[in-house]
Protein backbone atom coordinates (compact mmCIF):
# COMPACT_ATOMS: atom_id res chain seq x y z
CA UNK A 1 0.00 0.00 0.00
CA UNK A 2 1.16 3.77 -1.23
CA UNK A 3 1.32 5.84 1.42
CA UNK A 4 0.47 9.83 -0.03
CA UNK A 5 -0.55 12.80 1.29
CA UNK A 6 -3.04 15.01 -0.27
CA UNK A 7 -1.35 16.93 -2.88
CA UNK A 8 -0.61 21.02 -2.45
CA UNK A 9 -1.11 23.37 -5.58
CA UNK A 10 -0.23 26.69 -6.69
CA UNK A 11 -0.89 28.07 -10.34
CA UNK A 12 1.45 31.39 -11.08
CA UNK A 13 1.24 33.33 -14.25
CA UNK A 14 4.55 32.55 -16.09
CA UNK A 15 6.25 35.34 -15.05
CA UNK A 16 9.61 35.45 -13.01
CA UNK A 17 8.29 37.89 -10.78
CA UNK A 18 6.22 35.37 -9.53
CA UNK A 19 9.59 33.16 -8.66
CA UNK A 20 9.56 33.96 -5.13
CA UNK A 21 5.70 32.67 -4.86
CA UNK A 22 7.44 29.31 -6.13
CA UNK A 23 10.27 29.07 -3.90
CA UNK A 24 7.66 29.66 -1.01
CA UNK A 25 4.92 27.47 -1.80
CA UNK A 26 8.19 24.10 -2.05
CA UNK A 27 9.69 25.49 1.53
CA UNK A 28 6.01 25.42 3.00
CA UNK A 29 5.27 22.26 1.54
CA UNK A 30 8.54 20.64 2.59
CA UNK A 31 8.34 21.81 6.35
CA UNK A 32 4.42 20.61 6.19
CA UNK A 33 5.22 17.36 4.85
CA UNK A 34 8.18 16.97 8.03
CA UNK A 35 11.46 17.57 5.35
CA UNK A 36 14.54 19.39 6.65
CA UNK A 37 15.78 22.77 5.60
CA UNK A 38 18.48 20.48 3.58
CA UNK A 39 15.80 18.66 1.51
CA UNK A 40 13.64 22.38 1.14
CA UNK A 41 16.70 24.07 -0.07
CA UNK A 42 18.02 21.72 -2.66
CA UNK A 43 13.95 21.32 -3.68
CA UNK A 44 13.71 25.02 -3.75
CA UNK A 45 16.70 25.55 -6.02
CA UNK A 46 15.32 22.91 -8.29
CA UNK A 47 11.91 23.78 -8.40
CA UNK A 48 13.26 27.43 -9.12
CA UNK A 49 15.63 26.38 -12.11
CA UNK A 50 12.67 24.22 -13.92
CA UNK A 51 10.08 27.05 -13.68
CA UNK A 52 12.22 29.79 -14.36
CA UNK A 53 13.38 27.51 -17.38
CA UNK A 54 9.35 26.94 -18.42
CA UNK A 55 9.05 31.01 -17.73
CA UNK A 56 11.97 32.36 -19.90
CA UNK A 57 12.02 29.51 -22.58
CA UNK A 58 9.24 27.16 -22.34
CA UNK A 59 6.38 30.31 -23.14
CA UNK A 60 9.30 32.35 -25.19
CA UNK A 61 7.70 35.41 -24.13
CA UNK A 62 3.67 34.08 -24.61
CA UNK A 63 1.60 34.43 -22.12
CA UNK A 64 0.64 30.72 -19.86
CA UNK A 65 0.41 29.24 -16.61
CA UNK A 66 2.68 27.37 -14.36
CA UNK A 67 1.26 24.98 -12.15
CA UNK A 68 3.31 23.36 -8.82
CA UNK A 69 2.07 20.62 -7.30
CA UNK A 70 3.96 18.84 -4.36
CA UNK A 71 2.83 15.76 -2.30
CA UNK A 72 4.59 13.07 -0.29
CA UNK A 73 4.16 9.34 -1.04
CA UNK A 74 6.52 6.99 0.85
CA UNK A 75 8.49 9.15 2.21
CA UNK A 76 9.69 10.38 -1.07
CA UNK A 77 8.46 14.22 -2.00
CA UNK A 78 7.23 14.72 -5.58
CA UNK A 79 6.95 18.17 -7.04
CA UNK A 80 5.17 18.21 -10.71
CA UNK A 81 5.88 20.96 -12.66
CA UNK A 82 3.34 21.00 -15.29
CA UNK A 83 2.97 23.87 -18.56
CA UNK A 84 1.22 24.23 -21.54
CA UNK A 85 3.99 25.11 -23.72
CA UNK A 86 5.84 23.37 -26.80
CA UNK A 87 6.87 19.68 -25.55
CA UNK A 88 10.51 19.79 -24.51
CA UNK A 89 11.78 16.88 -22.69
CA UNK A 90 15.25 18.27 -20.83
CA UNK A 91 15.58 14.48 -19.43
CA UNK A 92 16.97 13.57 -22.85
CA UNK A 93 20.61 15.67 -22.18
CA UNK A 94 23.30 13.17 -21.89
CA UNK A 95 24.76 12.37 -18.66
CA UNK A 96 28.37 13.86 -18.09
CA UNK A 97 31.26 11.01 -17.50
CA UNK A 98 31.87 10.19 -13.95
CA UNK A 99 33.82 12.46 -11.89
CA UNK A 100 33.32 15.48 -15.04
CA UNK A 101 32.44 19.30 -14.00
CA UNK A 102 28.61 19.52 -15.61
CA UNK A 103 29.26 21.83 -18.82
CA UNK A 104 27.03 23.90 -21.06
CA UNK A 105 25.82 21.53 -24.08
CA UNK A 106 24.49 24.39 -25.94
CA UNK A 107 26.24 27.88 -26.57
CA UNK A 108 25.17 30.81 -24.20
CA UNK A 109 25.69 28.21 -20.99
CA UNK A 110 22.54 26.46 -21.57
CA UNK A 111 22.36 22.39 -20.75
CA UNK A 112 23.76 22.62 -17.21
CA UNK A 113 20.07 22.94 -15.68
CA UNK A 114 18.78 19.50 -15.42
CA UNK A 115 22.46 18.54 -13.92
CA UNK A 116 21.49 20.66 -11.76
CA UNK A 117 17.91 18.82 -10.86
CA UNK A 118 19.50 15.53 -11.00
CA UNK A 119 22.67 16.64 -8.38
CA UNK A 120 19.59 18.05 -6.03
CA UNK A 121 17.22 15.45 -6.63
CA UNK A 122 16.72 11.58 -6.74
CA UNK A 123 14.89 11.00 -9.90
CA UNK A 124 13.91 13.67 -12.64
CA UNK A 125 11.44 12.25 -14.96
CA UNK A 126 9.41 14.29 -17.99
CA UNK A 127 6.07 13.55 -19.83
CA UNK A 128 4.48 15.09 -22.47
CA UNK A 129 1.11 16.07 -21.41
CA UNK A 130 -1.89 14.42 -24.13
CA UNK A 131 -3.50 18.01 -24.31
CA UNK A 132 -0.18 19.56 -24.88
CA UNK A 133 2.33 21.06 -22.71
CA UNK A 134 4.96 19.16 -20.46
CA UNK A 135 4.99 17.09 -16.86
CA UNK A 136 8.05 17.55 -15.19
CA UNK A 137 8.26 15.58 -11.25
CA UNK A 138 10.89 16.08 -9.03
CA UNK A 139 11.27 13.25 -6.35
CA UNK A 140 13.75 14.10 -3.43
CA UNK A 141 13.23 11.73 -0.19
CA UNK A 142 11.96 13.22 2.20
CA UNK A 143 15.40 11.78 4.60
CA UNK A 144 17.56 12.82 2.52
CA UNK A 145 19.42 11.79 -0.37
CA UNK A 146 22.44 14.09 0.65
CA UNK A 147 24.38 13.70 3.69
CA UNK A 148 22.35 16.17 6.26
CA UNK A 149 24.11 19.04 7.92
Amino acid sequence: MTARTPARRLRVAADVERLGEVRSFVRDSVAGFGGSKRVADDLVQAVDEATCNVMLHGYRGKGGDVEIEAALRDRKIEIRILDRGPTFDPTTAPLPASGATPAPTRPGGMGVGIQLLRTLTDEVHHSARPDGGNELTLVRSIDGQVEED
